[in-house]
Parts: structure tokens; sequence; C-alpha cells
């Protein structure tokens, strides 16, 4: 048999109208459409037909159609019906042999089939019964009425929940691409297994790998698809990194390195390792990292702490500061180092504020400065060089002792104007914390005169604590410093961890007092905080562990740094007597005193002798310093200089450059002239600028010479 021409709307119609005349055809008439808009005009043709819908017939929300039932009712009724549904449940169901039973079926009155779905079906028929021909179907033009797509239950999906209400939205015209949720296995349909086949279907250009993320989260951003405002570590952002990238270099390389969310979370942290320290890129990936992970938690960074290690001596570079394990790492990792990187600048600044020199005057200034940069530096890195150490001996034995040139704490407090001032006691503050105290105050904008004193032998608390309650007036006490060196945590105990990991809350107690005092003067609550210390503490008597020769009538006190006096005692050539007491100005320990746990105090070595008083207020005004001359040349000949210029009028101004100290003379017009004789070397240079015990600025100058230029060196 020919193929059948395809029929209008129009010629579809009249054929019904022919079928409605004829008295000698008792079976149904096939209508078979797909174009929906075809479809709806049919529909709206036979609209005086009482229509029959196969969506009736189905059991349950979620089943076809009783094909029986359906053709019952087509044999028993007496007037004309238009029958719905029946080609896409046929369609779906794939019951081919339900159209032939229509087909066949003996009918009382006239039954129109509008068919979608199964127009090969039907062209089968035609094929195989000749006389199934245009006087019992007609087909209008080939289309592809709709796309049905299974999709499993989700409450994060919108779709036709159950076979039945598809096949009603069906009968009702619908068509293009519909979503049903059913159990049914239906053929001619496309499933969607996962979420992320639905993100597909609405956008077919999304471009992230489906590996990304797991189906739950795919379910909730098809759900909600909105990107904004999640924290770094929210799934969320990392796929909005993965859609649109980042400016941040840190955070475009492990999203474009992150094959899923998990890796990505891990990454946050440990993508930096993958990178060298001399790699061009290293120093701002590392600054980025640094500042994305400002405010992580130390639990979440413990594992990527470990992981450091593999990086041995560079393991530094790949720090912060962020949290406090990390602070502690730093410090684990400057353990045994001969010179200190000046990176730590970045790494840790309050660390690198620490190791600022203090410029100490009088006759001892110089041998105090030394000593205690010295000093510093091996507390540090955990190291007590035999250099330092007999430099120690040296100042140990009687008549070399610097700190007898200095003046008393009460001769100093004494001295001072102490109208509308509170006094703060800082229990066990030695001077060794003065570069750390004078920085800090220029960050915070507070004035600082400072006074070296030396406290009362021995070095305890009961022997130096009487100016406190002999003061009157405003005062407060803090004995939390003193408490670390004293007891620590079970991670400063010497005997568990060598390095000295409490450093690091020793600068937060001494940030935090210098703040207490801004906020007391910034408040009018007082016109001077006077900060006031006890005494000193020794880290490196505690890393000698050595014990004295000489034998005592008493048991060494205060882990050994002193024991009181008897008369059948043997005098240590490095103890002094003050007080009843022996008391050591070396790094030994009498017998019988215990083992210090993180630092020690009660002898006279000068980490635990001398302290400091210091006046602090807020300053008037905020003093600005330039350099005048940011070029200046140098040669065998000629000095290089600078001058420096502020608004405001300066005394005793001098810079310091790489550890030096160089003074200035005024020349006039609030000018000052800084010569640096030993700076021969062209290059570029910082200076700090102090005046008196105040840091009040930094400028940077430039050396030229005629030997070319050179870089500083990267160690301090």
């Amino acid at each position: 048999m020919a193929a059948m021409k395809n029929d209008s709307v129009e010629s579809a119609l009249k054929k019904v109208s022919k079928y409605l005349a004829k008295k000698d055809i008792a079976t149904p008439f096939f209508i078979v459409v797909d174009d929906s808009t075809e479809y709806s005009d049919i529909i709206t043709g036979l609209d005086y037909f009482t229509q029959i819908r196969a969506s009736h017939y189905c059991a349950s929300d979620d089943a076809c159609p009783d094909i029986d039932a359906i053709c019952r009712t087509l044999s028993t009724v007496t007037d004309n019906r238009l029958l719905l549904g029946f080609g896409e449940s046929v369609a779906f169901s794939g019951n081919k042999n339900a159209v032939g039973r229509l087909k066949d079926l003996n009918i009382h009155s006239k039954i129109v089939v509008v068919c979608r779905g199964i127009r090969t079906v039907v062209n089968r028929l035609c094929e195989e019964d000749k006389k199934f021909d245009n006087r019992h179907v007609c087909f209008l033009k080939i289309g592809i009425p709709y796309e049905i797509v299974g999709i499993p239950p989700s409450p994060f999906f919108s779709a036709i929940n159950g076979f039945k209400k598809l096949l009603f939205h069906l009968e009702n015209g619908a068509s293009g691409k519909l979503f049903v949720n059913t159990a049914l296995h239906l053929r001619n349909i496309r499933k969607i297994r996962t979420a992320y086949d639905a993100i597909l279907e609405v956008n077919p250009s999304f471009s992230v790998a489906q590996d990304c993320l797991p189906d739950e989260l795919w379910a909730e951003f098809h759900a909600d698809g909105n990107l904004e405002g999640f924290d770094l570590f929210h799934w969320r952002s990392f796929l909005k990194l993965k859609l649109e990238s980042s400016n941040d270099i840190y955070l475009k390389y492990i999203a474009d390195t992150s094959l899923n969310y998990n890796i990505y979370k891990v990454r946050i942290y440990n993508a930096v390792l993958e990178y060298n320290i001399g790699d061009k890129h290293f120093k701002e990936l590392y600054n980025a990292r640094k500042a994305l992970l400002k405010n992580v938690k130390e639990t979440d960074v413990a594992e990527y702490i470990s992981e450091t290690r593999v990086k041995d001596a560079e393991r530094i570079y790949y720090l912060t500061d962020n949290t406090a394990a990390e602070r502690q790492a730093i410090i684990e990792s400057l353990n045994g180092m001969l010179t200190i990187p000046m990176a730590l600048k970045d790494i840790y600044p309050l660390l690198y504020e620490y190791l600022q020199d203090f410029s100490f005057t009088g006759n001892k200034g110089k041998l105090l400065t030394d000593y205690f940069a010295g000093y510093k530096r091996l507390k540090l890195t955990n190291r007590l060089t035999p250099e330092f150490y007999e430099h120690i001996l040296n100042l140990a034995v009687d008549g070399s002792r610097p700190y007898n040139s200095l003046k008393t704490r009460g001769e100093i407090l004494d001295s001072l104007d102490k109208e509308n001032a509170t006094l703060y006691w800082i229990d066990a503050l030695g001077a060794e914390y003065l570069g750390f105290i004078q920085s800090r105050a220029n960050f915070l904008g507070l004035k600082i005169t400072v006074h070296v004193v030396r406290a009362n032998l021995p070095t305890i608390t009961s022997m130096n604590s009487d100016f406190y309650e002999a003061w009157i007036g405003d005062k407060a006490k803090t004995q939390v410093l003193d408490k670390i060196k004293h007891e620590g945590e079970q991670d400063f105990n010497y005997q568990t961890i060598k390095t000295p990991v409490h450093l690091a809350e020793e600068l937060n107690i001494i940030d935090r007092a210098l703040e207490w005092a801004k906020i007391k003067l910034t408040g009018k609550n007082t016109e001077k905080v006077i900060i006031v210390s006890d005494h000193g503490a020794s880290r490196l008597a505690v890393i000698n562990e050595q014990e004295c020769k000489w034998e005592m009538a008493s048991k060494g006190k205060h882990s050994g740094r002193c024991c009181p006096c008897a008369e059948a005692d043997v005098k240590s050539e490095y103890a002094t007597q003050d007080n009843g007491y022996w008391v050591l100005a070396n790094y030994d320990r009498f017998k019988g005193g215990r083992k210090a746990s993180v630092e020690v105090h009660g002898g006279a070595t000068l980490e635990e002798v001398v302290i400091p008083i210091i006046e602090i207020t807020l300053f008037d005004s905020k003093i600005e310093v330039t350099n005048t001359t940011p070029l200046t040349t140098a040669s065998f000949k000629k000095n290089a200089e600078i001058v420096l210029f502020s608004k405001n009028a300066l005394k005793s101004v001098f810079v310091r450059v790489n550890g030096k100290q160089y003074s200035s003379e005024a020349v006039g017009n609030n000018k000052h002239k800084i010569g640096f004789p030993d700076i021969k070397r062209a290059g570029k240079y910082t200076a700090d600028v102090f005046e008196g015990d105040n840091l009040i600025g930094q400028v940077a100058f430039e050396v030229q010479s005629e030997s070319g230029k050179t870089k500083d060196s990267d160690w301090f």
C-alpha cells in the first residue's frame, strides 16, 4: 500500500465528517497528529464530541490506563465520543497490540481517536490491513509532539508527579519538554538519574564537570542557584570559582587545580606547598593565601602545619601568624638557625618587632644594646653559643656586673611626676622587650619615655613588689606574663618541647597591656600610664641545664638561681650576696633547685635584673617625617647622607639601618642631617627614625656609587 499523504487540519475534520455520515462503518476513526498547534485545532474542531480521557482509567496516580476498561466503555456507549490520551499511553507502555484491538473494536456509535506518539504503529497497521485506509485513519504532518524526561523523586525538582497527571497534561495538548516523577518503566522517554543531569537540562552550556560536587549538592544548586555571600570553604564558593574564576592568584590556582570540592577544601591550605620559595609567583601566592585564611580555625590548619615539615629549613616561608598554632610552628622552625630571615617581617610581624634592637644609653649603653640583641636572637633560635656563654661568665664575676651602674627602680619612681598617673605593674617584664614595646607604641600612637633600672636581688617578686604597695593613686597589675614563665602550659614546658614557643603568647600579653594603656589614656581616665616591672627572666639559664659545682648549706631556691646564705658556704665566683641570699649571675643553678619549666628568675643575669620603667602618654599630634634626599651618593672619600624634615620640632633624632644606629645633626628649619660613614655599597635602604625612645617613622633612600648597584643582605 502506498504511503498515505499528510492531511491538513481542515481535511482531517472533513474526513471526520464523512466518517460520521457513513452508516456502514462500525469501527473507530484514527487521527494521527504530532504538532501541538494542529492537535489543539483538532480538539477545538471536534468540541461537539463528548470526550473520553484515557487518564480517567488509570487505577492509581502512577499507573497506566486499563485498556480493557476503555474498550468496554467504547463498545457500549451510544453517542459519539472523542478518545484522548490513548496514543500516548500506548507509546509509553509499549502495548502496541492495544492499537490493533481498538482498530477492530465493534462499536455502536462513532468514536474518533486522536493519537499522538504512535505514528509508526498506525502506519504499520495500514500496511498490514488494506481495509484500514483513509476512511478509518488520517495523518497530519510529521513532528515531535513532546519530550518526556523522567527524574528521580526529590524536593529540589519541579516535576509532574505520577503517570496519570502526565497523561492528563498530554490530553490537554501539553508539548515540549515535560518532567515526570514515576516509578513505571516507561518507553520512549529520556531519564535523568542525577541532579547534575537536571542542571544540564536547564542550562546545556553549564561548564563545570559533574565530579566537582556530589549529587546531593548539585540537587541543592538546582533548587537554588545563588552563589553570592558564602564563606571561602562553602561548596557554593567553590562552584562560583569554577564558573567565574577569580582575580586572586591563589584562589584561581586552587580552583583550576581542584578536581572536586573535597580536594578544594584541602588545597586551600596546602596548594602553596607546590611552589618553591624562589618562584617568581611565590610571594604573591603566599600573601594571597595568608589574607584568605586570616580567620581560619586552629583545628582546621593543624594538618597543614604538619605538612610544612617537608620543607625542612625553608618551612618558615610556608607558615603565617594567622593562628597560635602557626605562630608556635614559626618559632619551632627557627630552632638552631644561625641567621633569621628578613622574610620574618611579613611572616610574623610581631616576632620581627620583638627582634628590633633597643638603643640603651649611658656608659653601659652599647654593652646593654649588644647584649639584649644577642640574647633575644639566641632565645628565639634556642641556642646558647660558646661565645655568648663566655660573655656571660665575664659579666658575672665581681666587679664586672654592668647592672650595678644602673639606678634602682625606687630611685627613678621617686623622681617621676605622678600626678594623674596610673601605675601598671607587669610582672616579669624584662628589658628584652623594649624594642618590641617601642615598635608597638609607635603603631598604637603612644609616646614613651623609657628609664632602664635594676631590680633588687634576688630577682624574685617578694623582694621587688614594695613599689606597688607604696603607690598612692590609680594602679593595676597583671601577672600573666610571669605565670607563663613559671608554669606555662604543657606545650610550653622545656622538658616537653625544647623550642621557646611560649614567646608567641608573651608578645600577645605585652601587646594587650599596651592596648590597655591606650584605652586608659584615650578615655581620659588618666594622663599618664607608668609601666613598672618587678624583675625579668632568663630563658638561656633554662637551656644551659647546668648545676653549680659548689655545695651550699641550703638548697637552691627559685629553680636554683639563688639560695639562702650560710656561714659554711663556699662562695662561687659567679655569685653575689644580697638580702641574705647567694645570687648567681651566670647560667648555673644551685643544687637542690628544681629545673625550670619555661624561664627562670631569681638570679643576677642582665635579663633577670635589668628592667624598664616606661612612661606612656598620647602623642599630641601625628608626627610625619620625610626624607628630602631620597637619592644619595657614596664613595671611599664621601659618606652617604640624608636630610630629614618634620613639621614638628624634634629633639634627639637618630635613625637605625640594618640594626646599626646613626645620630643626627640639626641643620635648622626642622631639618636633621644623618651621615652613614660605613654604608658604601650601592642599593636601596630603609631607616627607622627615632626621637628619643620613640619610633616615629620610617624613610627610604637609595645609595649610588661608581661600583654599581647591589642588593642588601637578606638576613639580619
